[in-house]
C-alpha cells in the first residue's frame, strides 16, 4: 500500500510538474486560478466597457488638488488600484496606511493607486489636503468634486476597490475597507 501511495504521490508532482512548466498559462492550475495569479486575458480591448469584473474599465477624467488631469486611460500598462474614499469614512482611513505601504512596495512593478476622493461629501478641500498629508500619502489622489466619477462607477458605499489589471480590465471589486492581506494578494495576482 505504502509503495502504491508513492508511486500516485510521485505521478501527481510530474503531472504538476508538466502542468506549470509545459502548458504555463494554458495549464490547469493557472486556468483555476491556483498559480496565485490572473490569467492575462487575450483580445482585452474587445471586452465590454462596464462595472463588472472581466470588463473595460470605463474611462474617466479628474482633476487632483494641484490643478493636474488625471485619466484612467493613460494608465494603461500598470496594475492599478481606483479606491474610491472620503476623510470622514472609518474604514478608509484604517486601510489608507496599508495602501500607502503596498504602494511604496510595488511602485517599481508597475503599480499605481487613484484613489478617488467623494470631494462633494467632505466639509472642504482643506480637509482632503489635511489627510493627505497626515497619512504622508503619496500616490495620485484625484478629486470628484461633482460625484460624476462615484456616480458612474455606481459608489454606493466607502471605500469601494477596482483592482484592474495592465490592460484595464476590471479584475476585483472590494466593498468596504481592506485589509493590508487581501490588498497585496490582489496586487499580486493582477497580470
Amino acid at each position: 500500500m505504502k509503495k502504491f501511495l508513492s508511486v500516485i504521490g510521485i505521478l501527481l508532482v510530474v503531472l504538476v510538474a508538466i502542468d506549470m512548466i509545459v502548458f504555463k498559462e494554458d495549464g490547469m492550475f493557472n486556468q483555476l486560478g491556483l498559480t496565485g495569479k490572473y490569467k492575462k486575458i487575450e483580445n482585452a480591448n474587445e471586452l465590454p466597457i462596464a462595472l463588472e469584473v472581466d470588463s473595460l474599465a470605463p474611462n474617466f477624467s479628474l482633476v487632483d488638488l494641484e490643478g493636474n488631469e488625471v485619466q484612467l486611460s493613460d494608465y494603461r500598462g500598470k496594475k492599478l488600484l481606483v479606491n474610491f474614499w472620503a476623510t470622514w469614512c472609518p474604514p478608509c482611513k484604517d486601510e489608507m496606511p496599508y495602501m500607502q505601504e503596498m504602494y511604496e512596495k510595488y511602485q517599481d512593478d508597475g503599480f499605481e493607486i487613484l484613489a478617488v476622493n467623494s470631494t462633494i461629501t467632505e466639509k472642504s478641500k482643506e480637509d482632503v489636503a489635511k489627510f493627505i498629508s497626515d497619512y504622508e500619502l503619496t500616490f495620485t489622489i484625484p478629486m470628484d468634486e461633482k460625484n460624476r466619477v462615484s456616480s458612474d462607477y455606481e459608489i454606493m458605499a466607502y471605500p469601494t476597490s477596482y483592482f484592474i489589471d495592465s490592460d484595464g480590465v476590471i479584475r476585483s471589486i472590494t466593498v468596504g475597507g481592506m485589509t493590508k492581506e487581501h490588498l497585496e494578494s490582489e496586487i499580486k495576482k493582477l497580470p
